[in-house]
């Protein structure tokens, strides 16, 4: 299938698309570090796609140190590329603890505590769900910048019990320290979704941009008392299995 055809079958506005297809090239060493990429036209003659378009796809990756654009001489592949720094997605409450534990935290709203749990979770969930939840949307960073946008229910009784903590880091870390002997079930999601105009100004993202969302709940006696929706820049994650675990 042509790129032409690629871009016509995707949602993404054409920059995007052309970035990540620009990045894959140095990614892959189709374009190799030092070495002078294709110039204006050829891109635009070969993509089907506008100068406009290949000179924004082109300002990311310069702004993410790939490449550089020197008048009259071209444009080059970085001979040292930098290392994005990634954490990895956690799958066990462990994991997820230790993850928590690494990643500040920047409120960004603290509603009342008397919201109800969204209609939906986005998974399956046989627990009880009644109970009133404080509503956290917050932003959790990272040494290299902002690494997850989060928005947050936590029963309302245990907020009160440790507001001055929960308002401060993460909430997982907390449930665990006071209460990990009690919870009877913890499950999450993962899908890759598109970033929307809150999460992309919190991450400093474009708005459209792929993104890890992680949906996750945790249960005391049967009952949900912690439900998070969580957003990581796609390229900012990784995840690892042991494919002989069960063995």
């Amino acid at each position: 299938m042509s790129a032409r055809k690629l871009f016509s079958h995707s949602p993404q506005p054409l920059y995007l698309q052309a970035a990540a297809l620009f990045r894959s090239h140095i990614q892959n060493r189709t374009w190799k570090p030092g070495q002078q990429i294709p110039p204006l036209e050829s891109l635009t003659q070969t993509y089907g796609i506008s100068r406009a378009t290949v000179r924004q796809a082109l300002g990311m990756l310069e702004e993410d140190g790939l490449i550089r654009r020197s008048r009259g001489s071209g444009t080059f592949v970085n001979a040292a590329l930098p290392e994005t720094p990634t954490l990895l997605i956690p799958k066990t409450w462990a994991e997820t603890v230790e993850l928590s534990n690494q990643l500040g935290t920047v409120a960004l709203v603290e509603s009342s505590a008397d919201s109800p749990l969204p209609d939906t979770l986005g998974m399956p969930c046989a627990a009880r769900r009644d109970g009133r939840f404080q509503y956290l949307r917050r932003v959790h960073t990272a040494q290299a910048g902002p690494f997850c946008y989060s928005e947050v229910f936590i029963d309302s009784g245990l907020f009160r019990k440790h507001r001055a903590r929960m308002q401060k880091s993460t909430v997982a870390p907390v449930l665990d320290q006071y209460y990990g002997a009690r919870i009877s079930e913890a499950r999450q999601v993962l899908n890759v979704i598109e970033a929307g105009q809150e999460s992309a100004e919190s991450l400093g993202i474009p708005v459209s941009s792929p993104v890890a969302e992680i949906r996750r709940y945790a249960c005391i006696d049967g009952r949900v008392v912690y439900y998070a929706r969580l957003e990581f820049p796609f390229r900012k994650v990784r995840m690892e299995f042991d494919l002989l675990s069960d063995r």
